[in-house]
């Protein structure tokens, strides 16, 4: 992909997003829903957090209708896991999982309580992270996804071989040669 059209891709995304956190769309479109599965895969939040803030607030809202439960105390947590996102003034570094579970509530939690539960965990920090620009998103995705040679030369990146052990750890073991010498 060009960077010219890759600036077209962004641009346009920027504004469905700004569009959406105003009001003037209405629905998750496969573009948005793109940014929040972006988002998942990587931990980064590449946009506008305001924009981002209300495009979760919608995808949460949804992954709890999604969950059968009518009574009044689930009611008041609902509204409190929302007020919880919206207090945000930039993402919360579990902003990752967070996504993760709006995206598929089903994948991990089977009724109501226990995704409130997780909900109000991961939304119960203090410590945020900085919003990256999409144009420059994808060098650091890129820096975690494939990383650069070790310029440190130690035992735990290159991990040697002692004299004569060979097999996995369980043979390696001080109390493997017990387990043999009894048997």
């Amino acid at each position: 992909m060009t960077s010219a059209s890759l600036e077209q891709q962004i641009q346009a995304t920027e504004q469905e997003l700004a569009g959406f956190a105003t009001g003037s769309v209405t629905s998750i479109s496969p573009t948005l829903e793109k940014v929040l599965l972006e988002m998942r895969q990587t931990g980064v939040p590449c946009y506008a957090w305001a924009h981002l803030k209300v495009l979760l607030l919608a995808k949460l809202q949804l992954a709890l209708d999604e969950m059968d439960a009518k009574d009044a105390a689930s009611k008041s947590r609902r509204a409190s896991v929302t007020q919880l996102l919206q207090t945000f003034e930039s993402p919360p570094f579990t902003l990752q999982r967070l996504t993760e579970i709006i995206l598929e509530p089903h994948k991990s939690y089977r009724s109501l309580p226990k995704l409130l539960n997780a909900l109000e965990k991961l939304l119960a920090v203090s410590s945020t992270i900085q919003v990256v620009d999409p144009r420059t998103a994808q060098a650091i995705v890129q820096q975690f996804q494939s990383p650069a040679p070790l310029e440190v030369d130690s035992p735990i990146a290159h991990p040697v071989a002692a004299a004569g052990a060979e097999g996995d750890v369980a043979t390696r073991a001080p109390w493997s040669a017990e387990a043999e010498a009894a048997a």
